[in-house]
């Protein structure tokens, strides 16, 4: 028969591919490299795509027959040229010379000159060889215009470029000897699961007895295969601490997948889902491929054998969600744990082991039941409620047994190690506050019980910077003999934890605790410190491709955008260096409320930090640079500048200019030296200000509280001084920065009177006589911003409309009119679209967006005046989002966000211009109320979400803006299709919403309206009973009366519901019950209202609660209960302006139909 299998070109031929006859005579196909494979569906997935054997055969079939996005437009796109050339098999020769790819010197066939003697010696290809040599690239003699002798000497003798490859050198193995321990685990072959074989296959002897027997009557009988019925999951605990045993997890990946033991090997890593629970995906980074429920290592077949590796010391162990999954897996199948710690350090971990004999149960079904007997000779042990698991080291011996005992082959029982998990496992204390350590002790007790190889590698790692892939390298060159053991003791020490400041996202970067670092640098020697920080440039070269003169482990604040998160200064608006997105989900992030005041999230700079501390501890400033004492030439009336205070800006210049912190640590140690040798302290306030703010700018690099501290200490002196108005400016500076520390460490009420002082020393620095326009205007944006960010913490909307003010007036007084700066009507615009937001005055809102989206088209339209690509799309969604707040026609918008999208490429700016560009679909639902509207806006919000990073808050904002979107669409009367995707999102949202947000209760409101929708469309009771509990949990959740209130009548109406379709009279008063609290809740709202808008929505909040109320006392057979409910429903309704209309109108007719 035909091959079922075989692909045919578009016209229905079959293919003239590799297939039977497609290889000359003798020769065998060439074999295609093994990588790539596994290259294309880790990049599949790495896309959100997760296609199966048979998609993924589709997919590579039809790349034969499409054209790339890149390739020119004259390219044939199907037939065997155009598959030969960028869809063809590796190892397959190109159909033709005219499609031959371009060599490395981008010349292809056609433009490269053409010999004749190579071309007969082409098709033949017999010189196969390469060059293990680099092959340099041409670029620097091209530049030049001169092409070197060894550049003509890279052509082959058929004219070609010779091209190179690039060799793998195989790292050191983690298991000093797999092919023992595959050895050890070949018993796993003879183990079979208690559930009946899933393959069959024909047994031709029993087919034919019976047949036989059957008069010639075929009848075929199959019987089941069970050698390798089983599967495997090997599952990897996915903590911050687990990272340094990656190696060993792929090597017994392969172990294990090489057994043949197992019908399929599956993979998995597990992680602490958004909110706590378990989770697992197929990467160890949780952003790189989609969380999905635990549950999923469920079988209840019993036919999954679950391994996890872990060091049992992760969050989900201390939560104990970890014992509580092993539980549930280990009564339905075997699992184990494979535990990669020393096992000295067991019983400190989370799942502490018990020794004794192990033994299996009856039948096929007795490998999932363990049986532990910790006395020879005893009874087996038994704890109620709770199951063993056995705990194995990565050794072949312990592999062996455990195999054995599965497998039912070999002694009956075998020695080993288990731990006991229960269903129920309580999370493990938290630690009393009184319980601290101090370094010392820390330091003393991890030394008492760590190997010395451990103890040393924590002396290193006290030098280097905390970032584990850095870590990894100090520990080879300077202990060569240890291994991930070591590391894993220092880590699982107490002695560092997790940064919380992790700029990666998964967890490679690490602190010490307070003091510690200082303890273990005690015993560290000068050439050791050096060698280790050598060693950290190496790796800063080798990563980034930069270096510097003395330490180029310095460069890490150098390095791009690194250098610090400052945006006090800028000369076109707020600047920030960090990564991420911030308030409303476009350029950082803030914390929980979406603050984001004057500065970005400060990046740490570990690099910097710890280079800056070996560097003052054992290289002192040079002596040159000790320029302390009286000034140079300083005459007692002629106030002149000192030579420190000349000396530090031109380090501060160079600092600007290369990056190099070594400048910024000599400028304070210069200035620090000459306030130290004055004879007054705050005898000079220029002196001390630039004091003050050089060590504001360290501050920003390396952060401690010391040096903050420190600044404000100096500021305060030089603004101290009789007459120092300007030296009040830094002095406000330093207190603004001190205010945005405060916030983060969430000590708001602190950051809040720091910013009034700020706030106050500023009045004061604008006031002073002599300013010139530019330096004015420098201060009046940075109180602008102090202003902002006092808005942000008090709530108080007249901070933006003072700031408003102030701009105005400044821009009024501007020397030349026709030309002022375009950062006065930038903080203008954008302070206007901060009060929009702020106003809950709908009318009073839509007109101070517009006239915000004023000032911002004047910045976009005028004269750049040097600025950046990133901040003119900056400034664009600036104006979109105050033109689409000003509630006109949404068309500007949408030109303005089509254009930004048709020339931005980064993927994050275009995921905010698509954002927007949902948000202008929305719009114009709202003026032409057109469905497709919707369809659209939700097309555009998908987009967007795939260029948000899954671990940003903004991608949970949009996931529940999106999420309403299609809510709107499902409510609609021909929305049903729209009704699963609606769930779908928004329980997204959910999942990635934190517990303590402001927007948790909202958004488990949209969600159980969601479910709502469904069960009318489906009557599944699953979802009619899950929408109560929602509703019930965001009442409690709720942070105002009117939320609380929107929820509980919700809840009531879900009450009803239930029923209509349980008939359960008592479901009528809880029903009822709701109803009462979300008229009490509505009523709180209206008494607490900040404008009349809240007042009126909260009076008809009431008034539908108590209508709904008289009518579930109706149905309940209560008449006089429901005049009651319907003449307070009246009674409410008589205060709205229009005496509550239609909906007035039907409580009234209720009424008077029960007082009849």
């Amino acid at each position: 028969m035909p091959d079922a299998t075989a692909r045919h070109d578009p016209e229905g031929g079959p293919l003239p591919g590799p297939g039977p006859g497609s290889q000359p005579e003798g020769r065998a196909p060439e074999p295609y490299p093994g990588d790539l494979l596994p290259a294309l569906v880790a990049r599949l997935r790495e896309a959100g795509l997760d296609p199966d054997a048979e998609q993924l055969c589709d997919a590579l079939w039809l790349a034969r027959w499409t054209r790339r996005a890149d390739a020119p437009e004259g390219e044939e796109e199907g037939g065997v040229t155009g598959a030969s050339s960028h869809g063809r098999l590796p190892g397959e020769r190109p159909a033709t010379p005219s499609t031959r790819p371009a060599n490395a010197r981008g010349v292809t066939a056609d433009t490269a000159p053409v010999d004749d003697s190579a071309a007969q010696e082409d098709p033949g290809d017999t010189d196969q060889r390469i060059s293990l040599y680099p092959v340099p690239l041409p670029n620097a003699a091209a530049q030049d215009g001169v092409r070197s002798d060894e550049e003509d000497g890279l052509r082959g003798r058929a004219g070609r470029t010779v091209t190179t490859l690039t060799l793998g050198v195989p790292a050191a193995p983690a298991l000093p000897a797999p092919l023992e321990l595959q050895r050890a685990l070949r018993p796993l072959q003879r183990y079979r699961p208690a559930s009946p074989p899933t393959r069959r296959v024909l047994d031709e002897t029993a087919t034919a007895e019976l047949s036989a027997r059957a008069g010639g009557l075929i009848i075929p009988v199959f019987r089941g295969v069970s050698r390798a019925d089983a599967l495997l999951q090997f599952v990897m605990d996915a903590s911050s601490s687990m990272r340094v045993w990656d190696r060993m997890f792929g090597e017994l990946q392969q172990v294990f997948s090489q057994l043949g033991a197992f019908r399929d090997v599956q993979v998995r890593y597990l992680h602490r889902g958004p909110d706590g629970s378990c989770a697992v995906s197929r990467s160890p980074d949780p952003a790189a491929a989609p969380l999905n429920s635990a549950d999923r290592l469920s079988d209840p077949t019993g036919r999954r054998v679950t391994v996890l590796v872990s060091d049992c010391a992760g969050p989900l162990w201390h939560s104990g969600r970890a014992h509580r999954l092993l539980h549930q897996l280990a009564r339905q199948a075997p699992t184990a744990v494979l535990q990669p710690l020393p096992q000295r350090m067991w019983n400190r971990t989370r799942l502490p082991v018990t020794y004794g004999a192990l033994s299996r149960g009856e039948g096929l079904s007795g490998a999932a039941v363990l049986k532990v007997t910790e006395e020879a000779g005893g009874t087996p042990t038994t704890r109620p409620g709770a199951l063993a698991v056995p705990v194995l080291p990565p050794v072949a011996g312990a592999l062996a047994a455990w195999a054995r005992l599965l497998s039912g082959t070999g002694a009956g029982r075998i020695s080993g190690a288990v731990g006991w998990v229960r269903g129920d496992q309580p999370a493990a204390p938290a630690p009393r506050p009184g319980d601290r350590m101090s370094s010392l002790q820390l330091v003393s007790r991890f030394r008492s019980t760590a190997s010395p190889v451990a103890g040393q590698l924590a002396v290193y790692l006290a030098a280097a910077p905390l970032y584990l892939p850095v870590m990894q390298l100090v520990q080879r060159t300077m202990l060569p003999d240890s291994g991930p053991s070591e590391l894993a003791e220092v880590l699982l020490s107490g002695l560092l934890s997790r940064s919380r400041a992790d700029v990666t996202g998964i967890g490679q970067w690490y602190e010490f605790a307070p003091g510690v670092q200082e303890a273990l640098l005690g015993p560290l020697g000068r050439d050791e410190a050096l060698l280790v920080l050598k060693h950290c440039s190496e790796y800063i070269e080798q990563r980034f491709g930069k270096g510097g003169p003395n330490f180029p482990a310095l460069a890490y604040a150098q390095l791009g955008e690194g250098r610090g998160t400052s945006s006090y200064v800028t000369d076109i608006g707020p600047r920030s260096y960090g990564g991420g997105f911030g308030e409303h989900g476009e350029s950082e992030e803030g914390d929980e409320s979406g603050e984001r005041g004057g500065s970005g999230s400060r990046v740490p700079h570990p690099f910097a930090e710890v280079a800056a501390r070996v560097l003052e501890r054992f290289m002192p400033l040079p002596e040159q640079f000790a320029l302390y004492g009286d000034r140079r030439g300083r005459d007692a009336t002629d106030r002149t500048t000192h030579t420190a205070v000349e000396s530090a800006r031109a380090l501060l210049r160079h600092f600007d200019t290369d990056s190099m912190v070594q400048y910024l640590i000599d400028a304070v140690q210069l200035l620090r030296g000459a306030t130290e040798h004055e004879e007054r302290p705050g005898a000079d306030p220029e002196l001390w200000a630039e004091y003050a703010r050089c060590v504001l700018r360290l501050w920003e690099v390396q952060g401690g509280g010391e040096l903050l501290r420190e600044a404000e200490h100096a500021a305060e002196l030089a603004a101290a001084q009789p007459g120092a108005a300007r030296e009040r400016a830094v002095l406000a500076k330093v207190l603004h920065a001190a205010a945005d520390d405060r916030r983060r460490r969430g000590d708001r009420r602190g950051a809040l009177n720091l910013l009034r002082r700020a706030d106050a020393e500023y009045t004061i620095a604008c006031a002073a006589a002599g300013l010139d326009p530019a330096e004015a205007l420098r201060l009046t944006l940075e109180r602008v911003r102090a202003m902002e960010a006092q808005w942000r913490l008090s709530g108080d909307s007249s901070l933006l409309q003072g700031a408003v003010g102030m701009l105005e007036a400044f821009a009024d007084v501007w020397p030349d009119q026709e030309n002022r700066p375009m950062s006065l009507p930038l903080a203008h615009g954008r302070t206007l679209l901060h009060l929009a937001r702020a106003t809950a005055d709908p009318e009073q809102s839509r007109l101070y967006a517009g006239q915000g989206a004023r000032s911002l088209r004047k910045v976009l339209s005028g004269e750049g005046g040097g600025q950046t690509m990133g901040t003119q799309t900056r400034i664009l969604l600036d104006l979109v989002d105050a033109l689409l707040a000003s509630g006109t026609e949404p068309d500007e918008a949408a030109a303005l966000v089509e254009q930004a999208l048709a020339t931005v490429r980064d993927q994050r700016t275009r995921a905010l211009l698509q954002l927007r560009a949902g948000r202008v679909c929305a719009a114009r639902y709202e003026h032409t109320g057109d469905a497709d509207e919707l369809g659209l806006a939700a097309e555009w919000f998908g987009r967007a979400a795939r260029g948000m990073p899954r671990d940003s808050r903004a991608h949970a904002d949009l996931l529940a803006e999106w999420g309403e979107i299609m809510l709107r669409r499902a409510e609609l009367p021909d929305g049903r299709p729209y009704i699963g995707t609606a769930v779908r999102i928004l329980r997204d949202c959910r999942t990635e919403t934190p517990s303590d947000s402001d927007s948790q209760a909202d958004r488990l409101l949209m969600l159980g309206r969601a479910l709502m929708l469904r069960h009318r469309a489906t009557e599944d009771r699953v979802d009619l009973r899950e929408a109560e509990h929602l509703f019930g949990l965001a009442a409690r959740e709720a942070r105002d009366p009117l939320t609380a209130a929107r929820c509980l009548l919700e809840l009531g109406r879900s009450h009803v519901d239930a029923y209509h379709v349980l008939s359960r009279p008592a479901r009528l008063d809880e029903a009822a019950e709701a109803f009462r609290d979300a008229a009490e809740s509505a009523r709180t709202a209206a008494a607490e209202r900040e404008n009349p808008q809240q007042f009126l929505q909260a009076v008809e909040l009431s008034a539908q609660a108590n209508h709904c109320r008289g009518m579930t006392y109706e149905e309940a057979g209560r008449p006089r209960a429901a005049r009651e409910a319907y003449r307070a429903a009246a009674q409410e309704w008589r205060t709205m302006p229009d005496g509550g209309g239609a909906a007035g109108e039907t409580t009234a007719a209720r009424l008077a139909e029960l007082e009849r």
